[in-house]
């Protein structure tokens, strides 16, 4: 067979069908129809963009000492503004500009990591973790849901929505086990740029959700709005509108929500202030999210009131008072001290979406985190990550602190080494008997409280057990993870097993592509375990980044065990979405010559010329199908011409 080509600089075909043995007239491939070459690195770099997010613990220092030899870093500090409460400081208006002007290039584009988040096995474990949920609520007594009533999920910070399709997806799957009538649940999209709302409401794979009512969307600033206005029901969901609890579902995004920074230090807490600054000479757009790579950002810290703080809360003063209360009991003594972030962001927009539902909700939450106190030991400036945007570490003890406070409870994943970090937050409401207590919230009295009221919502806990403790998202991550980078040629069994945990997650077929196409003309019964897979990969494909052409590698896997025709659907479907390509078109040519349909072959080998008149492979068949039709062929090029046509078509 014909060599298989690298990376073409325009488009993302790693690599082509192959074609039959040059210089033999047949209708079929040769027995190895699919033969892989050395994947040349095209614009977007390697194959796999490295999707951890960077986990470094509360304490480390600011990112910005990677960049100083960054463009236009002099050594001269620009300072935009003087020493500020963290949590009022620029550092956030920095953020929302940056996803604001990128809007859904942020995912498409690589510039901020998604997959950890974005996969059909997350979607799946949050879908039965929230089912357990409606389970426990359905048969308590009385019931504690409606079912005459909708039930909102409303997902923050949406992003590409890419989440958003799996999550509903693995939803609707369970209507026949779930105690909620399915048709009552309605999923709500939010984020506050107007880019990605757009895109939403364009994108194929949401638009039949859409059109069926099971999803709708709305603009929300999750730190500082009040309400959501659903864009084609005309809802507005505010306090006290919903008759059913909220379901919140927020992944990656407290951790880009605002912070307060905290220290105790000898016993005495004290609040972290911070003047955010560039290493550049000068910053004329104060608001431009390069400033994010160039970050010099000053600490200091000055003794505060744990009771005083936050009194001005909008009612939360003394939930939060216990907050700070706890963790300067609790380091008091510490000879070390410790260092605290306090998610007040994410505090915030708990308190205004659970006041949707009368404070009674549960929420979901994965991002990059801590939930052990030991972890905040030491005194240090919070580690800021930059990833195109930026992002700190979620302290997911304080918000479990204080959903306990407000009369729930908190549900961590104890795995220490792990990228992504799941919690689950329950609220039943009942707030102001909440406040009253038992006078006990220091120490391990949350711990106790959380255990007690957890039992509870005993299916809710054996899920979340299940399906995020046991072996969760960030298992699975690493799994795959390890399977790509740790082994140089991992087995084809190992990769479908893979495929098949995934659920036939479209990124993780891309990913071991080349084991399968390698080996899919010798695979034996794992082809068939491939070829029922290959529905389910496509009916969970989401558009996204034009770099992954998945039409394309399925197209390359049909030809590759000689169904063709299906073949050609994917090369058609690839040329429609991601746009026209030489190499497409030279493998649609391919799959007719295959079929002895010698007329349609040449026509798309000369539409491959077209495009690249370069493309020697394209060159070298219709010369050949051209001599099998009877027509006639242009003499034959110069030596040196004829010497590269040559080199093309050798085997490798």
């Amino acid at each position: 067979p014909m060599a298989a080509e690298g990376t073409d600089p325009i488009h993302s075909h790693t690599m082509e069908g192959d074609a039959p043995e040059a210089g033999v007239v047949q209708c079929t491939p040769f027995e190895d129809p699919v033969v892989a070459a050395p994947a040349v690195v095209g614009p977007q770099g390697e194959d796999e963009e490295d999707d951890e997010p960077v986990q470094v613990e509360v304490g480390g220092s600011d990112d910005s000492d990677e960049d100083s030899d960054a463009a236009g870093d002099t050594g001269v500090r620009t300072q935009l503004e003087e020493p500020t409460r963290v949590s009022d400081s620029h550092l956030w208006k920095l953020m929302m500009s940056f996803y604001d002007r990128k809007g859904p290039e942020s995912w498409s584009a690589g510039l901020v990591p998604s997959f950890i988040t974005s996969n059909r096995f997350i979607a799946n474990s949050y879908a039965k973790v929230l089912n357990g949920y409606i389970d426990d609520c359905m048969r308590a007594s009385p019931p504690l849901l409606d079912p005459n009533e909708p039930l909102y999920i409303v997902e923050l910070g949406a992003g590409s929505g890419k989440f958003t399709f799996y999550m509903l997806e693995a939803l609707l799957e369970q209507r026949n086990v779930c105690d909620f009538p399915v048709d009552k649940i309605k999923y709500v999209m939010t984020d506050f740029t107007e880019q990605n709302f757009k895109f939403w409401r364009t994108h194929p794979a949401l638009r039949k959700h859409f059109e069926s009512g099971a999803l709708d969307a709305g603009i929300f600033d999750a730190v500082n709005d009040t309400s959501i206005t659903l864009h084609d029901a005309g809802v507005v969901l505010s306090p006290s509108s919903s008759v059913n609890p909220l379901c919140i579902v927020a992944n990656y995004l407290f951790d880009t929500l605002c912070h307060d920074v905290f220290q105790v230090d000898e016993g005495v807490l004290k609040e972290g202030l911070v003047s955010t600054g560039s290493k550049r000479a000068e910053e004329p757009d104060p608001l431009d999210p390069e400033i994010i790579k160039h970050f010099d950002n000053h600490f200091t810290y000055v003794p505060t009131s744990a009771t005083e703080y936050y009194s001005t809360e909008e009612g939360d003063g003394e939930h939060l008072a216990r907050v700070l209360q706890w963790y300067e009991d609790y380091f008091k003594d510490s000879s070390s001290g410790a260092s605290i972030l306090v998610p007040i962001g994410a505090m915030r927009a708990l308190r205004r979406l659970t006041a949707f539902s009368d404070g009674r909700a549960v929420i979901i939450s994965g991002d990059k985190g801590n939930n052990n106190v030991e972890q905040f030991r030491g005194l240090s400036d919070p580690h800021v990550a930059v990833h195109g945007s930026f992002s700190v570490m979620v302290n997911y003890h304080a918000i479990g602190a204080y959903v306990t406070s407000r009369g729930g409870f908190a549900v961590h994943n104890p795995q220490e080494e792990a990228s992504l970090k799941v919690s689950l937050f329950v609220l039943p409401g009942g707030e102001p008997d909440a406040l009253q207590g038992d006078g006990d919230w220091l120490g391990d009295a949350l711990e106790r409280k959380d255990a007690s009221r957890a039992e509870r919502f005993p299916r809710l806990s054996a899920a979340f057990d299940q399906h995020v403790v046991r072996f969760g998202a960030n298992d699975f991550f690493v799994l795959q993870k390890c399977l790509k980078e740790d082994s140089p040629s991992p087995s084809l069994k190992s990769v479908v097993a893979l495929l098949k945990l995934s659920d036939h997650d479209p990124d993780v077929f891309y990913k071991f592509r080349d084991t399968i196409l390698n080996n899919v003309s010798s695979c034996g019964q794992l082809r068939n375990d491939l070829v029922r897979g290959i529905p389910r990969l496509w009916a969970n494909n989401f558009l996204l980044d034009m770099d992954k052409d998945i039409a394309f590698e399925i197209g390359r896997f049909y030809y590759g065990i000689r169904e063709y025709e299906k073949a050609l659907e994917f090369y058609h479907d690839s040329n429609v979405h991601i746009g026209e390509h030489h190499v497409t078109y030279h493998n649609v040519g391919l799959c007719h010559y295959s079929q002895g349909k010698l007329r349609e072959a040449l026509v798309n080998f000369e539409k491959s010329l077209e495009l690249n008149p370069d493309y020697q492979k394209a060159n070298t068949w219709v010369t050949r199908v051209k001599r099998e039709l009877g027509e006639e062929v242009p003499p034959p090029p110069p030596p040196a011409a004829a010497a590269a046509a040559a080199a093309a078509a050798a085997p490798v």
